[in-house]
């Protein structure tokens, strides 16, 4: 298959509203006091398992923008009534968990206050029970319910190379959890930062009140403790990154070129490197490691200089993210496409990037 991206760096151009995608997107968490950066460690967590649910806050605004304002704390609140965040359970940089987290059969005995037996589903694929299912994974997932709702949260498949998602990788486990508490409403459409939408949602996902009330005070505690969503609240952007901006600006009409980095020729994470090497920040070279560099940033709150990310498998090589972008504005982005093609602006309204968003950083200055 011909590679239409490279290695698919984009830069996006600024003004005060964004459209398409962006407008979409705005107001996820524009009205919710709790704005912050993520914490850098929470106690209790697992760093890996943190990332998870960060991470799978995140890519639900790019799977369905209509459910807005999810967080990392509700995904935690989850995780800690379901499983302690798999206490005693060890955790692969990757995210799979050893042994796998798999809860009490539900075999209509009451546990967990289950008293309708769910008779098996998977084949004891992801539970080890040819009879009765149990909710597996760090936030557990009925195995009924995981090809509806499971999702490829870090991009390696389920991790052995056939392709699918696995709820005992805490990354897929956290990111199906997000798309279940989204999907399972019947208009798809769910405010997280509504009390009642919020607790709707969590009946839900397990219907009982207690649980709901668990839940909701572990992430009242968690909003307390780390009073932030990981949003940065909106505005033009730091001088550096308009400064960043201009200078990709000036950038348009030059070839991409696969390892440029100027100045003649470009590809995606050279651009956006040397872009922000003009504004006096240094960052990293490579994609991936860009995606690590900076505080992460809602894609509705997106200032000018803001990286944004892709997964643009299998059109780029390499492990996710395969495609970096900055923001500059206006629902437009600066591209560095691929060989044969030149630096340009185009829309980041775009049928092929919007549904491979990953998350947006912002470099520190």
């Amino acid at each position: 298959m011909a590679n239409p991206l490279g290695c698919g760096c984009v830069v996006l151009v600024a003004a005060p509203v964004a459209v398409g995608l962006l407008a979409s997107l705005a107001g996820v968490v524009l009205d919710d006091p709790r704005t912050g950066p993520v914490p850098a460690e929470v106690d209790g967590i697992h760093p890996v398992l943190l990332d998870a649910y960060v991470r799978g806050a995140r890519m639900l605004e790019g799977l369905h923008p209509e459910c807005t304002g999810m967080r990392w704390q509700v995904l935690a609140g989850i995780g800690s009534v379901e499983s302690d965040h798999a206490a005693g359970i060890q955790i692969s940089a990757s995210g799979d968990t050893d042994p796998p987290v798999i809860g009490p059969l539900l075999n209509g005995t009451g546990a967990g206050n289950n008293w309708t037996p769910h008779h098996d589903t998977d084949g004891g694929r992801w539970d080890g029970d040819t009879e009765f299912d149990a909710a597996v994974g760090v936030t557990q997932h009925l195995p009924a319910n995981w090809d509806r709702y499971g999702v490829d949260g870090n991009g390696d498949g389920d991790g052995d190379g056939d392709g699918e998602a696995d709820p005992h990788n805490v990354y897929d486990s956290a990111a199906g959890t997000a798309v279940e508490l989204c999907t399972s409403h019947p208009h798809d459409t769910v405010d997280f930062t509504d009390r009642d939408q919020l607790a709707n949602a969590l009946f839900r996902y397990n219907p009982w009140d207690a649980y709901v009330d668990e839940v909701l005070a572990e992430v009242d505690a968690y909003d307390a403790e780390h009073p932030g969503t990981g949003i940065v609240a909106p505005g033009p952007g730091s001088d550096a990154g308009q400064t960043a901006v201009q200078w990709a600006l000036e950038q348009v009409g030059k070839p991409y070129v696969w390892g440029g980095t100027g100045p003649a020729g470009f590809d995606c994470s050279g651009l956006t490197m040397k872009a922000w090497e003009a504004a006096g920040v240094a960052i990293p070279r490579v994609t991936t490691d860009q995606y690590q560099a900076g505080t992460r940033v809602a894609l509705s709150q997106v200032q000018p200089g803001d990286l944004l990310f892709y997964d643009t498998r299998p059109y780029s090589p390499g492990e996710p993210p395969t495609h970096v972008t900055m923001y500059v504005g206006d629902g437009q982005m600066i591209n560095a496409p691929s060989s044969g093609k030149t630096v340009r602006v185009e829309s980041v309204d775009s049928g092929f990037y919007a549904p491979r968003f990953m998350g947006a950083v912002r470099p520190s200055s």
